[in-house]
């Protein structure tokens, strides 16, 4: 069952396939303007049939975030009939599609497409009352701070720096403090336990730095997205400061690689934190288990630069 969504991708005049690019020779100071596919598959694979099965995917782009679009989206199920596929916002805007299978013999498999765009010359800016949410400004059960995280909040605070200056000092205390390891934690370790041992996947990093920042005041938001490159899914952080003409002005900064994001990071959804944004969940009724294998690729569309250029591999 197909349910294709949205308008087919019609920004660039000729959209080339860049898939063989070497896109870290790319001079990513001088494109204006991107273009990028994100291909996922997600195939369930049971000890026996299933029924009734319910699944939560929040895998897709949402339709704007920033200067960044979603030009066209499509949802495939392979191996089982749907009964029903549909797609809304939920209450933070992010993209979800709930979907219904009645029966599932052995296997199922859904493929997601999106294709996105991203332009570098628009400011990212968000509703003033933002800055005021308590979603973005209280603890969450996975980003409490205590102990050490605790003290570091008291020695961010002691510098006296303020709003941005503030977050980015903060952004860059996490990634000199903490080690990318894998297997280490799960998608349930705290952000006081991943600090403890000083190590985790991105997912803990930005835990950690949301800890932190709404620790000292800033309402900040969990992001999972994309990064080109990478080979799989990333998390970061944002954080809303005022931009003194009522708005929020939103500052992305990924706290694994210790830097403001750029151009080859692709936003999915933002939340409180990771369970927010959980890009597969649901249930299903049976007495065996089931086995969930994931493959996703992100591929370069078009480059432009402000002379029009498709390339700009250095």
């Amino acid at each position: 069952m197909k349910l294709p969504l949205g308008d087919e991708f019609d920004s660039f005049d000729d959209p080339v396939d860049l898939t063989g690019v070497d896109t870290s020779a790319i001079d990513w100071t001088r494109v204006r303007r991107s273009a990028y596919v994100i291909q996922q598959s997600i195939t369930y694979q049971y000890d026996g049939p299933v029924h009734r099965l319910r699944q939560r995917l929040v895998v897709q782009p949402r339709e704007h975030h920033g200067d960044q679009r979603r030009v066209s989206r499509r949802v495939e199920v392979v191996d089982a009939t749907a009964k029903r596929v549909r797609a809304a916002p939920d209450a933070f805007g992010n993209h979800v599609v709930d979907i219904e299978v009645p029966y599932v013999a052995e296997q199922v498999t859904f493929l997601s497409s999106s294709v996105v765009e991203r332009r570098s010359d628009q400011q990212h800016l968000a509703a003033g009352s933002l800055l005021h949410d308590r979603r973005l400004l209280d603890t969450t059960p996975l980003t409490a701070a205590d102990g050490d995280l605790d003290a570091l909040i008291n020695d961010l605070r002691d510098t006296r720096l303020q709003g941005s200056e503030l977050a980015l000092a903060a952004c860059h205390r996490v990634y000199q403090l903490m080690t990318y390891a894998h297997d280490v934690t799960t998608v349930r370790t705290t952000a006081t336990e991943a600090f403890a041992k000083r190590t985790g996947v991105c997912q803990d990093f930005a835990h950690v730095l949301l800890a932190i920042t709404r620790g000292l005041g800033l309402p900040s938001r969990y992001v999972s997205g994309q990064l080109l490159g990478s080979g799989g899914s990333h998390a970061w952080v944002e954080v809303l400061v005022p931009d003194g003409a009522g708005h929020a002005r939103v500052m992305a900064l990924d706290p694994t690689h210790g830097c403001s994001i750029g151009m080859t990071y692709l936003t999915v959804a933002v939340g409180r934190d990771y369970a927010d944004v959980a890009p597969v969940s649901g249930s299903y009724v049976a007495p065996h288990a089931g086995t969930l294998t994931m493959r996703k690729r992100v591929s370069l569309m078009r480059i432009d630069n402000d002379e029009g250029e498709d390339k700009l591999v250095s």
